[in-house]
């Protein structure tokens, strides 16, 4: 059931959802989107350099996860009234993406947040290198939840490709 056409569809479904929260956080802070660029894990909204501060930063940083959670709440709702197993897939794919875009590593939502609220208050090449460091630490914790999803999924085939390709962002 994992597997099928219907349950990737609800998960991209999440990661759009996702996105928008971004495209909101980016209009409310009134910067201009210069790009969209569609990436293997996810995608990347480019806006205007420079026309934002930290906070607005921060705000947009966090505005998917905000998403994520927000759809996970209704789905929620949805469920005490509609037992359905798509609909728990839908709230699972919120949450795992809210909780793995927490994670302090600086290519995800937590370490674009983490680092400038660090520039807030430190200098900047002591901010860099705490986001650096944080940022290893959350890639390692990223890495070994992949490791254990692959081992309790039965060595399942899209779980490993995940594996890999976090394995991979290591080194970015």
């Amino acid at each position: 059931m994992l597997e099928g056409a219907l349950t990737f569809c609800i998960m991209l479904s999440a990661a759009i959802l996702h996105e928008f929260g971004h495209y909101l956080f980016i209009r409310l802070c009134g910067a201009k989107i210069t790009r969209l660029d569609i990436e293997v894990l996810g995608a990347l909204i480019v806006y205007a350099n420079g026309s934002t501060n930290l906070n607005a930063d921060i705000a947009i940083a966090m505005g998917g996860i905000l998403v994520n959670i927000t759809a996970a709440m209704v789905g929620i709702i949805c469920f005490t009234f509609f037992y359905n197993i798509y609909l728990l897939i839908f709230i699972a794919s919120n949450l795992a993406l809210a909780f793995v875009n927490l994670l302090p590593v600086a290519s995800l939502d937590g370490g674009r947040a983490l680092n400038a609220l660090l520039i807030k208050k430190y200098d900047i090449d002591i901010a860099e290198r705490i986001s650096y460091k944080m940022s290893v630490f959350g890639k390692l914790i990223l890495i070994s939840i992949s490791g254990i999803l692959v081992v309790l999924s039965g060595f399942n085939t899209a779980m490993i490709i995940l594996f890999l390709l976090n394995f991979v962002q290591i080194y970015n």
